[in-house]
Formats: C-alpha cells, structure tokens, sequence
C-alpha cells in the first residue's frame, strides 16, 4: 500500500482525529471540492487497517445515496492505495458490510429518519469504534448523537478514544448552531472542532471546476464556492416582501 497524501485542510481534521486529542467529533467542510468525501473515506480505511478486528459506521441520510456517491469514492481511494477488492477487502451489499483482510469492518448506515423508527432502533444493538457520515446536514441531531453513543467496540483493547468525523457544505440547522456558530463565537464544547475547508485550499482541482462554481447564481456560489454559512440573507431570497 502507498502512502496517502492529504490535503493542509484534511491535515489539520486528521490531528483532531487522532487519539492523543480530546477532540471526538469534527464537522469538515464547507464548501464543494475541499476533499470532504476522500477525506473521510481514506480515514476509514487507514483506521481498518491499523486496527484490526474493528467495526465503524459510514452513514448518510439514504442508503442508495451513499452506494451512488461515497461509496464510489471509497473505491477510487482503495484503487489508489492500491487495495484490492477481494485480496484486501470484501464488499457485501447485502448485508451492506465491507470486510478487510485483518477482520475489520465498515457498516454501511442508513440515517434517515423514518417516522416508522424514530429512535433508530436499528443502531441500537451496533457496537463501533468510530464512525464517517458523508453531507451530515441531511441527517438529524438525535441520528448522530446515537451513532457517537454506539462508539464503544474495542476502545479498551487499543487504548482509543470515540471518534467521529462529519463532512457537508454549508446549511442552516442544527449543523449551524452547534458547530459553526459556536466555532465562530469561540464557543465550541472541547469534545468538538469544526475544520472550514474551501474549494481553493485543494491544489488537484481543474481551474475549468472552480470557474464553474464562481459562475453559480449568487445563493449557490456564497455556499459552494465562498464556503459562506450565512448565505440566505435578503439579497438570495427567491421572493421579496413589499410594503403595499
């Protein structure tokens, strides 16, 4: 396997992610092409392999989502660490498991809340070890702090910490309040760190990608391309009020 290389941004999240930190949960993002997606995915497996016999969660708000887009990143990175499918790992979407050569797993997660399971009943008997859930800002509070609760499988035996790394553009919800306000008003709880990563810090991406994000309309560019949170003032609303 080659070494992977990692963005100055990516960098920053993975020293928060490691376990001599206090940090257990960080939101990465911020924008669309800051590696958000890669980031996660090659995390995933460097802890796999370093660990072997543990369990973790990649999670999105819908299972088809997830095997149409992170999933395929997870592909691309082991196609780049030169992993190879059926020598190293084993994919069952079945039963939507992905198995290494040393016995660690990844559960693939559906975090959608369903009203038919609004406690999310199916992650109650799952025992990980950390967990990646891929555009956090569709899925719930209540989803993310039961995935944090299940992070308990083989701690002792490794000496390591709970750790969650969360990735997603810009968004209103409870995304914006505990994380970015918070982070912005140096109000962040210590368990917690946010990572601002914009389309600029990747030096990988083609100039024709960030020329299409600046030619966005002005609501999507200020998200996608700025990495700016507050993006729905006045000037981006679809409709204005007028005083008749």
């Amino acid at each position: 396997m080659i070494e992977p290389e990692f963005l100055d941004k990516q960098l920053i999240a993975l020293d928060y992610l490691s376990n001599t930190n206090e940090v257990e949960q960080v939101l990465y993002g911020g924008s669309a092409g800051s590696g958000k997606t890669r980031l996660g995915c090659t995390w995933q497996i460097l802890r796999r392999l370093k660990y072997p016999g543990t369990r973790s969660l990649i999670g999105r708000s819908e299972l088809a989502t997830l095997k149409k887009t992170t999933l395929n990143t997870f592909f691309e990175v082991c196609e780049y660490l030169e992993l190879k499918a059926g020598k190293h790992f084993t994919v069952n979407l079945q039963s939507n498991t992905i198995t290494f050569f040393n016995k660690s797993e990844i559960y693939l997660a559906d975090l959608f809340a369903y009203p038919s399971n609004p406690n999310f009943d199916n992650l109650g008997s799952l025992e990980i070890t950390d967990y990646f859930i891929d555009e956090v800002s569709e899925v719930t509070e209540k989803a993310v702090s039961i995935v944090h609760s299940r992070c308990r499988y083989k701690l002792n035996e490794y000496d390591l910490k709970p750790k969650g790394l969360m990735t997603c553009n810009p968004s209103k919800g409870w995304i914006y309040n505990e994380f970015y306000l918070k982070a912005t008003n140096e109000e962040l709880p210590k368990h917690r760190a946010f990572v601002q990563a914009l389309p600029t810090d990747n030096p990988h991406l083609h100039p024709s990608y960030l020329e299409s994000l600046q030619r966005l309309p002005e609501y999507d560019r200020k998200r996608l391309f700025e990495g700016n949170w507050n993006f729905d003032d006045d000037s981006d609303k679809l409709f204005n009020t007028f005083n008749l």
